[in-house]
């Protein structure tokens, strides 16, 4: 095959990450690569590529946040992976609302239906890219799109990224039969 082997494991969700100290330097990263790994203690993992503003900043204050945002927001979340937070303000460009989060210093999105606040545990290397694993001390979600299954999709519709600026959208849940 021509395409790097990851895209065998795409669509994934889009999130985006939130880096830096609120009120002082801030950054966001749109990422897919991020996973749930421990629910005790509750973990989660972020592939950062190490020459990004991201890496840096979460480098610099050990926490980070996953923000979830809808599908209407595709192109902010694009916006947030198309260019380095060291060479312009992606707040003002991409029309970010950050806020400080409520455990960590690391700004969450005033757009987010939903996020994780995350110290970070360990780093672990991974090639061009290190593993921030993260400790959740919070997280939230907007309760009337938040069900008892996860994200309640016939209100809520959650970005996949395909790669590039393809995205899919989810739209229905399908439940196995037992």
């Amino acid at each position: 095959m021509s395409r790097p082997f990851y895209y065998l494991l795409h669509p994934r969700p889009a999130y985006v990450i939130g880096s830096g100290k609120f009120g002082e330097r801030i950054n966001f990263m749109a990422a897919s690569w991020v996973s749930p790994i421990s629910e005790e203690p509750e973990r989660v993992l972020v592939a950062i590529d190490k020459e990004s503003y991201t890496y840096q900043l979460i480098k610099e204050t050990g926490e980070f946040t996953v923000n979830v945002l809808p599908s209407r927001l595709i192109n902010t979340i694009y916006c947030t992976g198309s260019a380095s937070g060291r060479e312009l303000d992606k707040v003002s460009r991409c029309g970010l609302t950050p806020e400080r989060g409520r455990k960590v210093s690391a700004p969450v999105l005033k757009e987010a239906v939903g996020f994780l606040e995350c110290k970070v545990h360990t780093w672990v290397d991974s090639g061009d890219t290190e593993l921030a694993i993260g400790d959740v001390l919070n997280w939230e979600a907007d309760s009337s799109l938040f069900g008892r299954y996860g994200w309640d999709l016939a209100k809520v519709d959650i970005p996949l990224h395909v790669w590039g600026r393809v995205f899919a959208t989810t739209g229905r849940i399908v439940v196995a039969r037992k």
